[in-house]
């Protein structure tokens, strides 16, 4: 009889149409996993962003943490963007402790009006670990030279002063860009000549067996401003006297040195 034909047929075409439903579900099921693999996955793509860290810089004072040239650089250096610390202590009793170098990109290191006493061992020991191992910038004018040839002071950082001495003066002193060096970073912003009052070593870059010093701007007829690297780190040497007898560390010149030094190294 026709009936179980029919019933049959009826099975097996069900079954198709069975198989044909699973089939297109299971593509909709793998479209919709590949979309929602390629949502999760999308954010791998896209660049990650890192936030600027400013870099930390500790200003070894010399005469008083309140006098007001140290002020002005401390302010003209945050107003770059740049978080700026005083040390705890003057730069004749500065031990490496007060404060630890640990946390610092930059040291800047003065000695205008405290030429006369010497920094303890400790913290020469540290400013040298400090460029050497832990890769900072350390910062120094005069009168280091005067201090190194007149009181064999600073015996231990003969790497960091990287100025030799014939002399010194006082007076106007005029910077003057190398030409070779009118393109570096620390000249940005800096005038390809100026003068500024101040105390200054007379003298020339010191020679090195390794890692040779680099002059940036002569001051007259002598080097001004130089840089160095030495073992993970780097150095700047400015031939000014700082806080002796005159504003000079208040001269937006010798500012943009700084700030530009410090955003060169960091």
């Amino acid at each position: 009889t026709p009936r179980p034909i029919v019933g049959l047929f009826s099975l097996r075409r069900v079954g198709v149409l069975n198989l044909g439903m699973i089939y297109h579900i299971i593509q909709f099921l793998l479209l919709f996993l590949c979309t929602i693999n390629a949502q999760i996955a999308l954010p791998t793509f896209q660049a990650v962003h890192t936030p600027h860290i400013p870099p930390k810089v500790l200003i070894i004072w010399d005469n008083s943490a309140s006098n007001s040239n140290t002020l002005s650089l401390k302010s003209a250096l945050e107003s770059a963007g740049i978080t700026v610390t005083l040390s705890s202590a003057s730069e004749t009793s500065y031990d490496g402790t007060n404060p630890s170098l640990s946390s610092y990109d930059a040291v800047i290191h003065l000695n205008g009006t405290s030429y006369n006493s010497d920094m303890p061992s400790a913290g020469q020991n540290a400013l040298v670990a400090f460029v050497q191992t832990q890769g900072g910038l350390y910062i120094h004018s005069e009168w280091n030279v005067w201090a190194v040839a007149n009181r064999s002071h600073y015996s231990n950082m003969s790497e960091l002063i990287i100025f030799n001495y014939s002399g010194y003066d006082s007076g106007s002193n005029t910077y003057t860009e190398v030409n070779a060096q009118s393109g570096h970073a620390i000249l940005v912003d800096v005038p390809s000549s100026f003068s500024v009052n101040c105390g200054y070593n007379k003298g020339t870059a010191k020679s090195f067996d390794s890692n040779p010093v680099t002059v940036l701007m002569t001051d007259n007829s002598n080097d001004g401003i130089a840089i160095r690297e030495y073992g993970n780190g780097k150095i700047m040497g400015m031939s000014h006297s700082g806080n002796w007898n005159y504003g000079t560390l208040s001269d937006s010149n010798i500012q943009q040195l700084y700030i530009n030094a410090i955003n060169w190294a960091h």
